[in-house]
């Protein structure tokens, strides 16, 4: 590696939604950080709206909030309730907001706006350099920092590096970092369509014996859909023109909003978990998909990621604070500490709900059945499952 060193804080490779948000976290702690993104997303949009959409639960939309974020996104829908039912044994399940007296569970929002909300705030920050595109030439690990080499040829050093580039992470390989991944043998379909009805704010999932459904509320009534189907069944849904893809959804959502009328360009994509043997390193963290990544089902993959930064963040800001090396194992460890129980039972939950609503065996449906009617009739139980789900019960800083 060649090239005048210049020493900045922190470097954050992936500007995506996760790597913005630890950056616009640490933004007002008189810190110099730069963010290395390969290249901007495009959008792939469909009947307008962009096809990669998340739900924000209303734990991090307070986040999001607090940090200044919110108020720069261009739209977003509020979930006011959901509802969950069982294609096999009829099942069902329903939770509201006002249940545990919230406004929303969480809002719907487009990748795209999300990311331009976070860069707008992050642009009038002057301690935060975004470099994009921009590619890590090279990264070489020492006792007391790091050394990065940048495409273009500028040399870093840093006491710290955090990977949050994605679930095929290269700064993660760069570390010998291995993965326990497991191919869920499914893919995404992701598409927007437009109902006979509007959907009042409340998002669906049906659970099929082939993977679950989820219709979720977008902005002008609209809806996203994710369905995740096993690999021959999504290749048959992906191969049908758009009038006999729309009979196939209908017969599999059932009527709840009445005729689906419209359905815009349909993307599919491979189902796959994956945990990072290490979430930390020293002077490494992974955060995000980098770090792990879930079944979509439930939706919480990026609301995962932005756990990882809040909590990071936190750790960094503290020692920082107290003039510690925020790139030690002694304050990354904490950080991982922190997040591995909450990452581990999420990734679990979905990995039990994934196998439990693909089971085929009747005993099992039946059990799912009159599990959905416990939860749904025992309210402690079911505001204890929306208040952890939503992230409102975890110990997530709102700012640093």
């Amino acid at each position: 590696m060649s090239g005048m060193l210049e020493r900045v804080d922190l470097v954050i490779v992936g500007g995506g939604m996760v790597g913005l948000t630890l950056a616009a976290a640490l933004r007002n702690q008189g810190m110099r950080l730069l963010v290395v993104e390969r290249a901007e997303p495009s959008a792939h949009c469909s009947l307008g709206i962009d096809c990669r959409v998340s739900a924000i639960v209303r734990g991090n939309v307070d986040v999001l909030r607090a940090m200044g974020v919110w108020s720069h996104l261009a739209r977003s829908s509020p979930i006011a309730r959901m509802q969950v039912w069982d294609d096999q044994e009829g099942g069902g399940i329903r939770f509201d907001a006002l249940e545990i007296g919230e406004e929303s569970l969480g809002q719907m929002v487009e990748n795209r706006h999300l990311l331009a909300a976070l860069r707008r705030v992050l642009l009038r920050s002057d301690g935060v350099e975004l470099c994009s595109p921009a590619t890590v030439a090279g990264v070489a690990w020492r006792r007391d920092g790091v050394r990065v080499e940048l495409a273009d040829g500028r040399a870093l050093w840093t006491p710290l590096i955090v990977a949050a580039d994605g679930a095929r992470s290269w700064l993660r390989q760069q570390a010998g970092i291995a993965v326990w991944r497991h191919d869920l043998r499914q893919r995404a379909i992701v598409a927007t369509i437009k109902p006979q009805h509007h959907h009042r704010q409340v998002a669906y999932q049906r659970f099929l014996a082939t993977g679950p459904l989820a219709l979720l509320p977008m902005a002008d009534g609209l809806c996203s859909i994710v369905w995740s189907a096993d690999n021959a069944r999504a290749e048959q849904l992906m191969a049908m023109d758009e009038e006999a893809f729309l009979r196939e959804l209908q017969l599999a959502f059932g009527p709840s909003l009445g005729r689906i009328e419209q359905c815009g360009t349909r993307t599919a994509f491979p189902l796959c978990s994956r945990l990072a043997h290490h979430l930390v390193r020293p002077r490494l963290a992974l955060i995000g998909d980098a770090a792990h990544t879930i079944h979509p089902l439930a939706g919480l993959g990026v609301n995962l990621g932005i756990r990882d930064a809040m909590v990071l963040a936190r750790e960094i800001a503290d020692a920082r604070r107290f003039d510690e090396d925020w790139g030690a194992m002694e304050v990354l460890a904490e950080y991982r500490n922190q997040r591995l129980p909450d990452v581990l039972a999420v990734m679990g939950a979905m990995e039990g709900f994934h196998h439990l609503f693909t089971s085929r065996l009747p005993a099992i449906a039946r059990l799912r059945a009159a599990g959905m009617r416990l939860v749904g009739n025992s309210g402690p139980i079911k505001s204890l499952l929306m208040r952890n789900s939503t992230g409102l019960s975890l110990p997530i800083p709102r700012e640093v």
